[in-house]
């Protein structure tokens, strides 16, 4: 009765706030799926730490997932999203969640500096042969999904700072404003730096863009879905394997949050992306090069 309790104060804070009450849902979600390395570094800014949730039950998958939160790129932590992580670790999937410095101690690029510095340190932190690093699915939700599509969309993240060559098998995006409006109010003074068209993953989309999967929430009034249409449509006309999920009563947050196991009776995301995994083979079971010459 309590876990419903707390379920139902949940759902009161996700509609009558635009808050980010995530942490919450960390003391509802089932634990024992995963062994988490906690505040590991990659640079030495205290903000520069992430955390490696590592399925307890092998085999593990072959493609690790990097999860990068919102927060408009002034607020957030990785301590408040501990759900993601038990969500795709018991699915097999080892799942990195990186801290980032934020506004106005940087701004733009350097958030997205970060994400790529956090990948170039993976080999360090992690001692089993499988799975590897140069076997990405990025993904991220609201700000987090802007900085991951950039990642993909600007090609010089990875070769400044990530010094061998991952492949990412594919890009998902949550709630992202890829068509930056760098006049908005929660933006502009972040993005000052910005030169043309730069800061906007709608406009530097290319051909080599790994296969894409956008989900949205159709009453979300913090980043409209228009930016997962523009964005869809754009990577259409370059031939980019592209499918689109839209939640029409799911809001900016509650999407993400839907992820959480108490909460995914609000949106079919959870299920929707495990779907997505299967179809494009993203799910394949990690084995070690001296498991496969032997």
């Amino acid at each position: 009765m309590r876990l419903w309790i707390l379920i139902a104060l949940l759902c009161g804070a996700f509609v009558l706030t635009a808050c980010q009450p995530t942490r919450v849902l960390n003391t509802v979600v089932p634990s024992g799926s995963y062994n988490r390395l906690a505040d590991v570094p990659y640079a030495t800014d205290s903000r520069q730490q992430m955390d490696i949730y590592i399925p307890s039950q092998k085999p593990l998958r072959e493609n690790i997932i990097v999860f990068v939160y919102g927060g408009a790129w002034d607020q957030g932590d990785k301590n408040e999203f501990e759900f993601v992580g038990q969500a795709f670790a018991r699915l097999g999937y080892v799942t990195v969640i990186p801290n980032y410095r934020l506004y106005p101690d940087v701004e733009f690029p350097q958030f997205i500096d970060d994400i790529a510095k956090a990948i170039a340190a993976l080999p360090e932190h992690l001692n089993e042969p499988c799975p590897s690093p140069d076997n990405l699915i990025l993904m991220g939700h609201s700000a987090g999904a802007h900085s991951v599509a950039m990642l993909v969309a600007d090609p010089r993240y990875f070769d400044e700072f990530v010094p061998f060559s991952p492949t990412v098998h594919a890009l998902i995006g949550m709630s992202g404003p890829y068509d930056l409006p760098l006049e908005h109010e929660r933006v502009k003074d972040k993005f000052t730096t910005v030169e043309g068209d730069e800061a906007n993953p709608v406009a530097l989309a290319h051909e080599n863009m790994p296969r894409t999967l956008l989900l949205h929430g159709g009453s979300d009034t913090i980043a409209a879905p228009e930016h997962t249409e523009k964005f869809a449509a754009r990577l259409a006309e370059l031939n980019v394997p592209v499918e689109t999920r839209m939640y029409e009563r799911a809001r900016h947050v509650a999407l993400v949050a839907s992820l959480a196991s108490p909460l995914r009776f609000w949106t079919p995301a959870y299920n929707d992306i495990q779907e997505f995994f299967e179809l494009h083979q993203l799910n394949e079971i990690c084995t070690p090069e001296s498991d496969i010459t032997n």
